[in-house]
């Protein structure tokens, strides 16, 4: 259950990519005040004189596009008419894996997969994108993030904050020359993607040459055959983040090229495209920093989102770094599961000897039968005796959902933990979505309600021996409307999940490379490489471990399925037992993670 972004006209590119554009009703609420609610690492609040104040600026106008002819309205080189999108890249755990009581006898279906073309709205992506940079300042305890337009900006503003970000996500959206005159007198600034040619401004004697910079050229990558031959490797602190995979993330790309003319310029990291040529990705001209894309397009686990959620430590002045550790998740465990099952995989979990967590459903439900099938676990002594173990091998319970399905709705196949439990699913007969929005009828109360059925149901389960209380938080096929997520946290602030947020029309999605206390105020735990599934076998786990493992403070979260490992299935995700534990030996010993309680995990 999970996934990572984007949606917008662009299925001609790619099956697989992820995108989440929806014409709902409910809005992420976007602060523009100046001092908004500051947390500590679990409920209370921080000391309000330790608070670091950040500003993130996003642009508000509602873009300038034409077709491509090479000229920008500056006689700059330009991109196009194409608007990349934000959010997840590509979804592997959101899907549904059967269509049946069994779950082995399906690959399952990709969620998100194709595109539905909705309206899109510029501004509103424009504030996606400054929630997702939001969430990853998020990671520290004391910065009170401020988001505005850049519209708004007033001379002098950015020293009021320690740091300031402009996304510059719409192509020649106009940019205050306050903003640009205070990033002249060495305010701290960052700056992503486009419009960093209007730092050479002459009226107001702007130029960045001043920077030791000079905008060369905007290069475009948007028809398919050019994915592979663009900017789309990025060179960082020994590993090459990637852009493009083929047969697994082909979608549009771009690169601003902006020269390093001064040798006071610090390359953080280099953009090399499929000839060998390199140019500079993210670099740091004394206070002023500059990435040269949009990170928070086309998200994926090896991606260079990563290296801008990595140099926030370096631009937030807390160049750190911590110890690797990493977070194993066994998902979707249900009444209905076959006991034999359940312990192949605990049994494994166990030799290995890691911490690790479990999402339970509390209820089975099929609502295909008449009577509806319903099963729980005190009606499965042989599952409950393996649910009552996970406490004494050093494993903790998550919630996941209460019934992982939605009453008699099928939605879209009626049974627990196939179906979307807070989320309207609609396939059509190629399994491509056709609708996907809030449940019909379906509130925050009574979502609330839902959550707090099952909590009590496995509450119950418990013993004096036995404490089988959750902990923690997974929401089905992690979607849920994103107005019910603050009231979720009434019941669990700690979540390991990846999560979707909304303004307006646009929904994306994000995964968070490191523990973060989002917009919402809910500590996400980092789930960072995925599971297995029939386009993503092990190696590419393992990829994506590495990938993680050059970061300053590197996470390995990750969830695995026990029908996977049953030596009788033989889906093309199905791998040994030997290959399981062979997989967390090598995040161990191999990379260096150290697998956590999830317990323990807070926010710096």
């Amino acid at each position: 259950m999970w996934g990572m972004i984007w949606r917008a006209s662009i299925s001609q590119y790619s099956k697989n990519v992820f995108l989440w554009v929806a014409s709902l009703l409910i809005l992420v609420a976007c602060s523009s005040s100046s001092s908004p609610r500051v947390e500590d690492n679990e409920r209370g609040l921080v000391n309000a004189q330790a608070v670091t104040p950040v500003l993130i600026l996003y642009p508000d106008g509602p873009g300038v596009f034409g077709e491509s002819n090479g000229v920008s309205l500056q006689a700059k080189p330009k991109i196009g008419s194409v608007q990349l999108k934000p959010g997840l890249a590509y979804d592997k755990s959101t899907r549904s894996k059967s269509k049946g009581k069994d779950k082995r006898d399906q690959i399952g279906v990709q969620a998100l997969s194709d595109v539905q073309i909705q309206a899109y709205s510029y501004p509103d992506a424009a504030q996606i994108y400054a929630i997702m940079l939001n969430n990853l300042l998020g990671r520290y305890a004391d910065v009170v993030v401020t988001r505005k337009a850049v519209s708004a900006y007033t001379a002098g503003e950015a020293n009021q904050y320690y740091r300031t970000f402009y996304i510059g996500s719409t192509y020649e959206d106009p940019v205050p020359p306050a903003l640009i005159a205070d990033i002249m007198a060495g305010a701290k600034v960052t700056w992503l993607n486009y419009n960093i040619w209007r730092l050479d401004n002459a009226a107001i004697g702007a130029s960045l040459s001043r920077l030791g910079l000079r905008y060369v050229a905007l290069y475009p990558e948007y028809q398919p055959a050019e994915f592979s031959t663009g900017f789309n490797k990025i060179d960082y602190r020994g590993y090459t983040f990637k852009k493009y995979i083929p047969g697994l993330l082909e979608v549009p790309i771009e690169m601003i090229e902006v020269a390093v003319e001064s040798p006071s310029v610090v390359v953080h990291a280099w953009a090399k495209n499929s000839a060998g040529r390199q140019i500079p990705y993210a670099l740091q001209s004394g206070n002023f920093w500059y990435v040269a894309d949009n990170p928070f397009t086309y998200i994926h686990e090896q991606d260079r989102y990563l290296v801008l959620a990595d140099l926030i430590a370096p631009m937030m002045g807390r160049d750190i770094t911590c110890t690797p550790r990493a977070l194993a998740r066994m998902e979707d465990l249900s009444p209905n599961d076959q006991g034999a099952d359940l312990k192949r995989m605990l049994d494994a979990l166990n030799r290995v000897k890691i911490p690790f967590l479990a999402t339970v459903i509390p209820l089975f439900v099929d609502n295909n039968t008449v009577p509806v099938t319903q099963i729980g676990w005190t009606q499965n002594s042989a599952a409950l005796n393996q649910l009552r173990r996970i406490p004494s091998i050093r494993g903790r319970i998550f919630q996941h959902g209460y019934t992982h399905q939605f009453e008699n709705l099928k939605n879209p196949f009626g049974i627990s933990g196939d179906d979307w439990e807070f989320w309207r699913v609609e396939l059509d007969a190629s399994g491509n979505r056709i609708t996907s929005t809030p449940i019909p009828g379906m509130t925050a109360t009574s979502a609330l309600q839902r959550i707090q059925t099952g909590r009590n149901i496995l509450v119950n389960l418990s013993t004096r021996s036995v404490n089988l209380t959750p902990v923690g938080w997974t929401t089905p096929h992690y979607e849920a409307d994103p107005g019910y997520y603050a009231t979720f946290n009434q019941v669990y602030n700690r979540v390991m999940e990846r999560r979707i947020y909304q303004v307006g029309t646009v929904i994306a999605g994000q995964f968070f490379p490191y523990p973060v206390r989002d917009v919402n105020g809910t500590l996400m735990l980092p789930e960072t490489l995925g599971s297995v599934q029939p386009n993503y076998l092990l190696p590419m786990l393992e990829e994506a471990a590495r990938a993680n493992r050059v970061l300053r403070c590197p996470w390995a979260g990750h969830f695995f399925h026990a029908y996977t490992i049953d030596p009788d299935y033989n889906g093309p995700n199905a791998y040994t037992v030997a290959q399981f534990e062979g997989f967390l030996r090598y995040v161990r010993d191999t990379l260096g993670y150290t697998y956590v309680d999830p317990t323990t995990v807070t926010t710096q």
